[in-house]
Order: structure tokens, then C-alpha cells, then sequence
């Protein structure tokens, strides 16, 4: 798998700008970084790929994925259980790119196994189908990326 890590860079042009969050300017670098891909005024690029995963319509997983121009791979994650669950856009702030969508993608997915894995560890967490569920969800997620794998050999 052939990532590159980008914190060096955004790190640069954090300091750079002390108010990054908002800056036209560090804005701008960042989009040069990724190649000048289309993006709102915070970063978020446009989405070419959404792929997800549902056990039941309160568990879900999904994995977004953009390719920029510079024909880098960046992705960002959702994910929905019983009682709670997170997500987020791809950006230009992302820290890491991947130079093949299959890199993306199985980087995706381990990551939302590792936001179900956090479930079953968690102690007198009810109820308890919550673990079960998250289990199923685990598996899941290693189906698809075995799918996805195997895809990839044709």
C-alpha cells in the first residue's frame, strides 16, 4: 500500500496561518497540494464514491472516497449503531492520501472496523445487542473487503 503522509505539509501551513481555518490563502496551498481539485470554502471535496454497508437501518457503514486531479485517493467515513455514531466529509485537510482506489478503500474500511471493535470492548455498555450487532457489523466490513480484494485480481 503506498500512503503518503500529508501532516508534514498541513502542519506547515497551520503555522503558516494562524487563523488556517479560515484563510484564503491556506486554503489555496492545500488545494495545490491535491492537484487544485473543486472544493467548497472549507475544503470539502466532492464526493466520486460512496460505498455502504447497512446490517440494519439504524447500523451502518459507509465509506466516501474522492480521487483529486494529482490522481491521489482521499476517503472520510460515517457510521451509525444503536445508540450513537459519527462522520465526516473528505477534505483537502486530510492527512493522508493513497495513490489507488483499493488503497482507499481497504484503509476506509479498517478504519470502520476500528470504530465497531471500540463497542465490544467497552464494559456495561447496554444493551447488549450492541456488541452483537457490532460483531455482525465487524464481519461484515471483513466480507466486503475480502470482496474487494478479490475484485481487484481481475
Amino acid at each position: 500500500m503506498t500512503v503518503i503522509d500529508l501532516s508534514p505539509q498541513l502542519e506547515e501551513i497551520r503555522l503558516k496561518y494562524p487563523e488556517y481555518w479560515r484563510s484564503a490563502d491556506a486554503l489555496r496551498e492545500l488545494q495545490a497540494l491535491w492537484g487544485n481539485p473543486p472544493c467548497n470554502g472549507v475544503g470539502v471535496l466532492p464526493t466520486d464514491e460512496e460505498i455502504t454497508i447497512q446490517l440494519q437501518p439504524q447500523w451502518t457503514a459507509s465509506v466516501r472516497i474522492a480521487r483529486a486531479p494529482n490522481g491521489w485517493y482521499a476517503f472520510a467515513l460515517s457510521y451509525a449503531y444503536g445508540t450513537g455514531g459519527a462522520g465526516a466529509a473528505v477534505s483537502v485537510w486530510n492527512d493522508t492520501a493513497y495513490t489507488s482506489r483499493q488503497e482507499v478503500l481497504e484503509a476506509g474500511i479498517r478504519t470502520l472496523k476500528l470504530a465497531y471493535e471500540r463497542l465490544l470492548d467497552c464494559q456495561n455498555f447496554p444493551p447488549e445487542t450492541q456488541k452483537t450487532n457490532a460483531a455482525r457489523m465487524i464481519a461484515l466490513l471483513d466480507q466486503h473487503l475480502l470482496q474487494s480484494r478479490q475484485l481487484s485480481l481481475f
